[in-house]
Parts: structure tokens; C-alpha cells; sequence
């Protein structure tokens, strides 16, 4: 249902500041010394930057590289170590389920809030791994939101607005229930305005969190989260859904589908972190499964029919899990850009509710291949060895 108190933040924001997608920077495509690139293929180029920033839909018009690489952008070869699988490309604070946006030449890294001031940090610069300092995308949270408890936000273009998707707990609910929050602003970086209510909440099946917007190739858009039935039993399945999303992002169409559920033995009773992605004709559901505390939390990924599923997992083993990089990989989002697609997650899982380690931010190289998704190798530049 729309409500009144939804619809009033759109006169308090600043109406025709149009978002802009300016040309992706290939120069320098991470800055990182190993990938660089020219100018986009023709090809390529029919393929817009807001269907690259929002990772939904790659497609034939992609073509199969970038020009300047020797990697194909879809299926590269594979990794030849998959003990060490990622690079970082952020550390110090802790920080959970990130997530990479770019616009125009800038990078924004948004991490979920654990043990810092901000509510949901966001940091920028115009090379990966090369941030400034973090500032607060939400400095007033709604007054449904407990304080101190922000986590796995999104972040997604909708005509002349971003809109930022959040989860938070429930402020005054007994048992504790996290509910997922929204919030607008015409700048990336914000300050994103909250709304007044949650945006999804499904106090029956435990809560709802890990939001995630998915663009079909029509240009629908639509929310991925999970219910959080975990949060008040150790045996109950939680599930992934789906709903489709108004234009402006602020409203849900129809009703919520549940997509996919746990069904092999190392996701326990949890799937979680959904990221849903359409490749090559194929849609792909990224996930988390396990205990995020646990060493045996690990990535998976599973092919669905479409954006409101069902998904059913390709293989009995996780897409990332423990290596010498680290014990219990998760809380994964993908991110593309011209040089190729990218998996972001924490390279180990947190220890809590015992004090442990900050988490960085992990990255690495995904191809795509008949059998579905796979860990690739890192990218190669013409003319070298």
C-alpha cells in the first residue's frame, strides 16, 4: 500500500537533478597497476552504463571483451588458484556486505555499519582500492530504526533520484526483528531522506533483510531480499523474494514470490545476501549460505527461471567457500563494469558475538560459462607478457 507519510519526501527532495551515467572510465579501469584498457567496442557501447551500475542485465550487446584486454569480458579463463581467489581492495574498520556503485569516473564503496559513528558509510575516489575518508549516506535514520543497527545497504538509480535500501532493527519489538528501510536523494553519496516506515517488514517469517534491486532487460525493476526466520529459530528455512518495484523505486508492484530456499546440506537452514542477475539469456541468484559467524559460511550461486524464480542451485558445492585467504567467504554482491564482472565479499566470517578481527573488503574476477557462474582468472592487458 502507498502511503501519505512515503510520498511526501518526494516534494522535500529536489526534483530535476538528473542523474547522470557519464562514459565508464577504461583508462584506468581500477587503477590497480594489472587492468587497464582503451575505448569500449561498438558493441559494447549499445550496452547502457545503468544496466552495467545496477548489475542486472548482460546480454549479447556487451560483446565478449573489453578493447585493449586479452580476456573475454564473459567467459575469461578460469582461476588456476582457487585457494586465492580475491585481491582487497579496502581495509582498516570492519566492514560488512559491501557494495560498489560507479558513476561517471567515481567509484562509492557503501559497508554496513559495525563499530563506526556513520549509519551507513560510503566511501569514494576515483580508483578502486584509493578511498577517501567515510561519510554517512544516512545521518537521520528513520525514527522506526533502533540506533547502531545498519546493515547491508543497496543503492540504485531511478530516473532523477538514487534511492538507498537498508536493513535495520525493529526499535521497541520483542524478540528483536530487523525490517527493511528506504530512503531518496538526487546525489549518490547523499544525504539519502528516510522514510517514515519500513519499506518491507515480514514480522511473521522473523523480519526481512539483505535488500537488493534487480533491472531486467526490459528496464522492470525489482527488490531481492531474504525473510529472516533464522533470527528466532536454528531449524526453520529462511527464503529469498521477489517483487517487482514501481518506476521511481518507491513502491512495490504485486505480490512478494518466495524465490529459492536451502537445498544442500553445507547452506544449513540459511540463504541469504541475495544478488539476482541476468547473463548471456540466463538469470543467476548470487547468495550467501550458513551461519555468517561460522567457518562453513560460504558463496553459492543458483539459475532461475526468471525474476520471480524459481532458483535451483547448479552444483552441491558453494561458488567461494574457506581458503587460504580466509575462513567462511560471504556476504557477497556483484559488481560490472566495461573490464568485466566482479564478486565483492569478506574474505572471513565475523566471530561475532566474541570480539575478532575487522573484515576488509575482498574482490574478485567472475566468468560465466555454460554450467553457470565461475571463479576467473585475474585480467590480462594487450601487449604484455
Amino acid at each position: 500500500m502507498v502511503t501519505p507519510q512515503r510520498d511526501r519526501r518526494r516534494e522535500r527532495v529536489a526534483v530535476g537533478l538528473a542523474t547522470t551515467f557519464a562514459a565508464l572510465t577504461i583508462a584506468a579501469i581500477f587503477g590497480l597497476g594489472n587492468v587497464s584498457a582503451g575505448a569500449r567496442t561498438d558493441d559494447e557501447a549499445a550496452v547502457s552504463p545503468a544496466q552495467y551500475l545496477s548489475t542486472g542485465a548482460f546480454g549479447a550487446a556487451a560483446g565478449d571483451g573489453a578493447l585493449g584486454l586479452r580476456t573475454p569480458y564473459f567467459d575469461p579463463p578460469a582461476l588456476a588458484d582457487p585457494a586465492s581467489p580475491g585481491f582487497t581492495i579496502n581495509s582498516g574498520a570492519d566492514q560488512p556486505d559491501p557494495f560498489l556503485y560507479q558513476q561517471g569516473g567515481r567509484y562509492y564503496l557503501f559497508t554496513s555499519q559495525d563499530k563506526v559513528p556513520q549509519n551507513v558509510p560510503v566511501r569514494s575516489g576515483t580508483t578502486v582500492g584509493q578511498w577517501g575518508g567515510p561519510t554517512d549516506a544516512l545521518p537521520d535514520p528513520p525514527a522506526w530504526a533502533t540506533p547502531g543497527v545498519t546493515w547491508a545497504p543497496d543503492v540504485a538509480p531511478f530516473g532523477t533520484h538514487d534511492v538507498l535500501y537498508f536493513t535495520s532493527q525493529l526499535r521497541g519489538v520483542s524478540p528483536s526483528t530487523m525490517c527493511i528501510g528506504d530512503a531518496i536523494s538526487t546525489s549518490v553519496e547523499g544525504p539519502y531522506l528516510a522514510s517514515p516506515v519500513p519499506f518491507i517488514c515480514q514480522q511473521s517469517l522473523g523480519g526481512s533483510i539483505d535488500p537488493r534491486v534487480f533491472v531486467d532487460a526490459d528496464g522492470q525493476p525489482s527488490m531481492i531480499w531474504k525473510s529472516d526466520q533464522n533470527a528466532h529459530s536454528s531449524t526453520a528455512d529462511t527464503q529469498i523474494y521477489s517483487q517487482p518495484l514501481s518506476a521511481d523505486g518507491l513502491h512495490l508492484l504485486g505480490q512478494p514470490t518466495a524465490i529459492f530456499s536451502p537445498d544442500e546440506s553445507w547452506q544449513g537452514h540459511i540463504v541469504e545476501a541475495p544478488q539476482l542477475m541476468l547473463v548471456r539469456g540466463s538469470y543467476y541468484l548470487f547468495y550467501s549460505g550458513g551461519w555468517f559467524n561460522q567457518p562453513g559460511y560460504s558463496i553459492g550461486a543458483a539459475r532461475c527461471s526468471g525474476p520471480l524464480g524459481p532458483c535451483h542451485d547448479q552444483s552441491s558445492s558453494p561458488l567461494l567457500a574457506s581458503n587460504v585467504q580466509g575462513q567462511g567467504p560471504g556476504e557477497e554482491s556483484v559488481f560490472a563494469n566495461a573490464a568485466g564482472l566482479w564478486l565483492l565479499y569478506t574474505p572471513f566470517s565475523s566471530t561475532l558475538p566474541l570480539p575478532g578481527p575487522p573484515r576488509p573488503v575482498s574482490m574478485a574476477h567472475l566468468g560465466f560459462g555454460p554450467t553457470g557462474p565461475y571463479l576467473a582468472a585475474p585480467l590480462q592487458v594487450s601487449g604484455t607478457g
